[in-house]
């Protein structure tokens, strides 16, 4: 069965070492996060084109938006 996430659970947090923001196209491209996954995000976010984070918060982002519900019906 597919899964939705397209980030490994075994990648760490930050793969580089490195604290230097930049922006979230190259965390992308870096990190190899597919582009429904990576539009979504952006979407979810209100993130625009060369928005700069680090990469720990981009990390963060992409984690909880592949772990968070599928479905728009919320639960009360």
């Amino acid at each position: 069965m597919a899964s939705k996430t397209n980030f490994p659970e075994s990648t760490p947090e930050v793969q580089t070492g490195t604290m230097e923001p930049l922006p979230i196209e190259k965390h992308c491209a870096g990190l190899g996060i597919s582009k429904p996954v990576f539009a979504g995000v952006c979407a979810a976010n209100g993130w625009k084109p060369g928005k700069v984070m680090t990469e720990s918060e981009f990390c963060r982002a992409v984690r909880e938006f592949t772990g968070a519900p599928m479905g728009s019906k919320a639960v009360t």
